[in-house]
C-alpha cells in the first residue's frame, strides 16, 4: 500500500483564510485556529490512522510501566525492546523500533503517523531528560526509575501533555511550513527566515500552554482505566483516549483564539 498524505489544502476557502491571517499579521492563537478549521476534513480521513493509534497505545503502555514493578520488563512485552537500555536515546530507539516494526506488518505508512511517532518519541525523550536522565551514558537502574516516574497518574498526565502538544505544533507545521515561507520577503509578513522561526517559536508555545487542558483529563482517564481494566490499558481504550485529547486540543486552540478576537 502507499503513503497515505494529509494533503495541502492549498485549494480551500478556509486555507485561503489561514492565508490571509498570515499575511495580516495575526497573532500565533488566530493562525492556529484557523488551521485547525482548515485541517478539519484531512483528520476525518485519517481517523483510523494505524500509526496515530500505535502511538497512543505505546504511550498508554508507558504509563502503565511506570506502576510495574519492572517497567522495562512490561514495554519489552508491549514491543519496546527497551531491557539493556541505558540512556533517553537507548529509549527512543526502541520506542522508533517498536512503531516501524508495527507499521512495517501494516504497510499502512502515512504522514500523519509518522507526526504521531515524533510527537511520541519527542514527548518520552523530553520527559525523562525531566526526571536527570541524560541523553547519553548511564545505567539501567536509572532508566528503569525514570520510567517509573512516567507511570502513575500524575506522570502519565504530564507525559501526555508533552505528547499532544508536540503532536499539534507537528500538525500546524506540517500545514503551514510551504505558506510561512512563502511570506518571506520585502513587503510581506516575515522579512528573514528569522523571523519566520520567531513566529514558528511562538506557535509552540501556544501549544504549550494550550495542552495544560489535556493533562488533568488524562491523568483522570488513566487513574479510571488502569483500575477499571484490572491493571492494564487496552488498545480501544487508548485509541480513543487519544481521538479525544487530539479533540480537546482543537476545542481549546478555537478557544483561546476569541479571547485574540
Amino acid at each position: 500500500m502507499g503513503h497515505i498524505r494529509l494533503g495541502t489544502l492549498s485549494a480551500t476557502r478556509r486555507w485561503k483564510d489561514v492565508i490571509g491571517l498570515i499575511a495580516e499579521q495575526a497573532d500565533a492563537p488566530k493562525v492556529a485556529e484557523a488551521v485547525t478549521h482548515a485541517w478539519e476534513h484531512a483528520f476525518n480521513t485519517v481517523r483510523d490512522d494505524v500509526g496515530f493509534r500505535e502511538a497512543v497505545w505505546l504511550l498508554s503502555q508507558i504509563g502503565v510501566a511506570g506502576k510495574s514493578k519492572n517497567p522495562a520488563e512490561h514495554l519489552n512485552a508491549a514491543g519496546i525492546e527497551v531491557a539493556g537500555a541505558k540512556s533517553v536515546v537507548d529509549v527512543a530507539m526502541g520506542l522508533s523500533e517498536a512503531m516501524e516494526t508495527r507499521l512495517q506488518a501494516t504497510r499502512r505508512r502515512s504522514d500523519f503517523g509518522e507526526l504521531a511517532e515524533r510527537a511520541l518519541v519527542g514527548a518520552v525523550t523530553a520527559q525523562l531528560q525531566k526526571k536527570n536522565l541524560p541523553l547519553l551514558g548511564s545505567a539501567s537502574e536509572d532508566v528503569r526509575g525514570a520510567l517509573r516516574e512516567c507511570g502513575g497518574d500524575k506522570g502519565f498526565g504530564e507525559l501526555s501533555r508533552e505528547f499532544f502538544s508536540r503532536l499539534t505544533n507537528e500538525c500546524l507545521n506540517y500545514f503551514l511550513s510551504k505558506s510561512l515561507t512563502g511570506q518571506v520577503g520585502e513587503g510581506r509578513r516575515f522579512n528573514n527566515m528569522e523571523h519566520v522561526q520567531a513566529f514558528e517559536d511562538a506557535m509552540r508555545t501556544h501549544c504549550s500552554e494550550a495542552s495544560e487542558i489535556v493533562e488533568d483529563y488524562s491523568s483522570g482517564w488513566f487513574s479510571k482505566h488502569y483500575f477499571e481494566e484490572g491493571g492494564h490499558i487496552q488498545r480501544e481504550s487508548a485509541e480513543k483516549f487519544g481521538w479525544f485529547g487530539m479533540e480537546k486540543m482543537r476545542r481549546e486552540l478555537a478557544e483561546r483564539a476569541r479571547e485574540y478576537a
